[in-house]
């Protein structure tokens, strides 16, 4: 699919999406109705996946399809769309985000990981140039429920590059109808793996060999079954909890790993918009 196909797909189905969950037009009666808050909301998802507001813009000028599917009278300039960015809040981009992955279908096996995304001041390649780029220690850490059937990311939490893994598996997941749950052992608590059984699934997630007693032990035992692992190893060639890997390599594949920005609050969001750009393209 050529990349102007791929611009107006994730339009169409934004929109779609958007308009289902309903997703006000505009913050007022009294605004100027120039734009409405879903198209700022599709620009900056397509200025996710090109790369910067100034190539969006650029492709934007250039496409008639997609400006009709958007109902766009004039291009905004790349300070409006700044400015909005800091506008929408977070919690409409994960109603989007639960919209596209009811649109696929309704998941019940997940594999949940993290991983990490830099964030800088200044431009990647700029920072390429004056040999940087290995000096970045600023980041950002994507904790993501990804679906193993339709590779989607279901949910996804931003935090600090430092944060553990473990305290996110049940905010990742308690929204969802738990079938199986893959993960490595970053991931193994008592409290994860009892919340997954009082779901009613089954937590394949890795346990530490130190393990002594009680229920952790016990799942330690059942790991070492056959069944356990063919569907956790590699031995059969494929691992179900490598998934979430695939996944973040695709996503930044797609749409970067690495973000500019000089404010934390703004950069999550950024990253939550990546998520959006991500699900869409898929």
């Amino acid at each position: 699919m050529s990349r102007k196909l791929e611009l107006y797909k994730i339009v169409k189905i934004g929109l779609r999406a958007m308009k289902r969950v309903r997703i006000p037009l505009y913050w007022s009666k009294y605004s100027r109705k120039d734009y409405t808050i879903r198209q700022h909301i599709m620009l900056i998802v397509l200025a996710q996946y090109v790369g910067s507001i100034e190539r969006m813009l650029q492709i934007v000028r250039g496409m008639r399809k997609i400006k009709r599917a958007m109902r766009l009278k004039k291009i905004p300039h790349k300070s409006t769309i700044s400015r909005e960015v800091r506008r929408i809040p977070e919690i409409w981009i994960r109603i989007v985000i639960r919209e596209i992955v009811k649109i696929v279908g309704i998941p019940s096996k997940f594999a949940v990981d993290s991983t990490g995304i830099q964030i800088s001041y200044r431009s990647y390649y700029y920072t390429v140039r004056i040999g940087e780029i290995g000096k970045i220690r600023e980041g950002l850490k994507l904790h993501a429920a990804v679906d193993i059937d339709s590779k989607l990311i279901t949910n996804a939490i931003v935090t600090k590059w430092h944060a553990n893994d473990s305290p996110y598996l049940i905010p990742l997941l308690e929204e969802e109808k738990i079938e199986e749950v893959y993960a490595d052992k970053a991931y193994d608590s008592l409290r994860n793996i009892r919340f997954v059984l009082e779901q009613g699934g089954t937590p394949y997630i890795a346990i530490r060999n130190k393990a002594r007693r009680g229920l952790r032990r016990r799942m330690l035992e059942k790991s070492r079954a056959a069944e356990w692992k063919k569907k956790y190893s590699q031995e059969g060639g494929y691992a179900l909890f490598l998934n979430s890997q695939f996944v973040f390599h695709s996503f930044k594949r797609v749409v970067g790993n690495y973000i500019l920005s000089h404010s934390f609050s703004v950069a999550s969001k950024l990253l939550l918009f990546k998520v959006l750009a991500y699900d869409l393209y898929i």
